[in-house]
């Protein structure tokens, strides 16, 4: 394991933490990865449990408002359009074309080949 890591020590780009612009920073500076661990601060412990309230309360956040959403859904029927006092709500219809990519690798390999595109992403999990 790598040596201990403790709190950031400064923001090298003039963006604040937790930007749209940080994020994309943070992730294009460290997209190439090492198989190492570090092991963090212990001071991160308390961040680590507010984390997971966040994350909590976001789920029932989102429970709440899927109940909201479905039950305006199930009023609305087949209506696309439906208003509340000065709230005007839409659900409308949206069509869109995709590509079965697993029967074009199967029937046309060389087709598929030609045409897919690689990319890379760091995936960020906390458990």
């Amino acid at each position: 394991m790598k040596k201990v890591f403790g709190k950031n020590k400064g923001n090298k780009i003039g963006a604040p933490v937790g930007s749209a612009e940080y994020g994309k920073f943070i992730r294009e500076a460290y997209m190439d990865t090492v198989s190492e661990a570090v092991v963090l601060s212990d001071d991160l412990h308390e961040s680590l449990s507010r984390y997971d309230e966040i994350v909590d309360s976001i789920s029932k956040l989102k429970s709440e408002k899927d109940i909201i959403e479905h039950s305006i859904m199930t009023l609305m029927k087949e209506n696309e359009i439906a208003y509340v006092k000065n709230r005007k709500i839409t659900w409308k219809k949206s069509v869109r074309t995709s590509l079965d990519t697993k029967s074009l690798k199967e029937e046309e390999p060389e087709i598929y080949k030609k045409y897919s595109k690689i990319s890379s992403s760091r995936m960020f999990k906390i458990k």
